[in-house]
Order: structure tokens, then sequence, then C-alpha cells
């Protein structure tokens, strides 16, 4: 009796042993997190420097000394604009937080038609393409403008400020006419 007593404790350490592993402890759920920039300082110091970026990164500088060509020289220039373009993809995300979405439709397409269009951005300068960068970065101002007019009235005129630079900058190739 006593030798089957003994057994007991290392028959019930080895059953432990064999049981199925007890379930993960629950995680606690995932919560958005309380954005930190309010929308004039996303659009500011997030949305507005990567456009520029993108915008500044392929032109023709007409001046009394003659025209110059801009457009990236060698991979960290694509590089930043490549980043720009991925900021400005991202940047839908930022733009439809619920603090700063100021609707659920046409603030919503707005931010997918940039998303749709820095992508392209992305994609010219992945492929080291200026001639589609210059397309996208147009892309990209018709978009911005068209958010601007509907959700920023005071402030559509800072776009028409960029836009006789880009209207008026030599297009490549097969972008002449658009």
């Amino acid at each position: 009796m006593r030798r089957i007593a003994s057994w007991v404790p290392f028959c019930l350490v080895s059953l432990a042993a064999c049981s199925p592993p007890s379930a993960p402890p629950a995680s606690a759920p995932v919560t958005a997190a309380a954005p930190v920039l309010n929308l004039k300082q996303v659009m500011e110091w997030v949305i507005d420097p990567a456009a520029d970026v993108i915008w500044d990164s392929v032109k023709s500088v007409s001046t009394e000394a003659g025209t110059k060509e801009i457009a990236p020289q060698n991979d960290e220039q694509w590089a930043a604009v490549r980043n720009a373009a991925a900021t400005l993809i991202e940047a839908r995300n930022l733009l439809m937080v619920s603090a700063r979405a100021r609707d659920d439709k046409g603030w919503a397409a707005a931010a997918r038609d940039l998303e749709k269009t820095a992508g392209g951005a992305l994609k010219a300068a992945e492929a080291k393409d200026k001639e589609a960068l210059f397309a996208a970065g147009g892309e990209i101002y018709v978009v911005c403008k068209g958010c601007h007019v509907e959700y920023a009235k005071h402030l559509s005129s800072s776009l028409r400020s960029r836009g006789p630079e880009l209207a008026s900058a030599r297009t490549y190739g097969s972008h002449a006419s658009q």
C-alpha cells in the first residue's frame, strides 16, 4: 500500500506534464492611440513638406541664364522622393483619425485619392522615372487643391501659388498634353 501511495505524486506530475497547455493569457484589446497632432499640424508638418519634396523634385527653372532641368540625380535624392511619397500614402491614415476627419464621405474619398496619387509617385521614384514622377506630382496637386477648395477654403489660395509653377513647368514626353 505504501508502495502505491509513493507512486501517486509521481503519476500526478506525469499526467500534468501530458495535459494540453493552458490557453495563453488574454491580451489587452488593441485600442486606437489618441492623436498627438491636430489637423493643422499634420498638414503643415507632415503632408505639406512631403508634397513639396515631390513637387520640387522634377521641374524646369527658366532664368536669364537659361533653363535648368531639375530631377533627382542619385540614389539619395530618389530615396528622399520615395520617402516623401510613402509619407503621403500613410497620411491617409492620419487624415482618417476620427479627431481629424471632417466627414465620412468627401473627406474619406479625398484621403483615398491622396493615397492613390502618392502611390503613383512612389512607383515612379522606385523606377527612377522622372516623367512619371512629374505626372504624379500634378495628380497630387489636383487632389490637394480639390480638398482645400472643399474643406479649407481659406487655404486654397496657398495652393494657387503652386499652380502656375506646376502648370508652366516643362513636362516630359507624353505628359505635355496633361
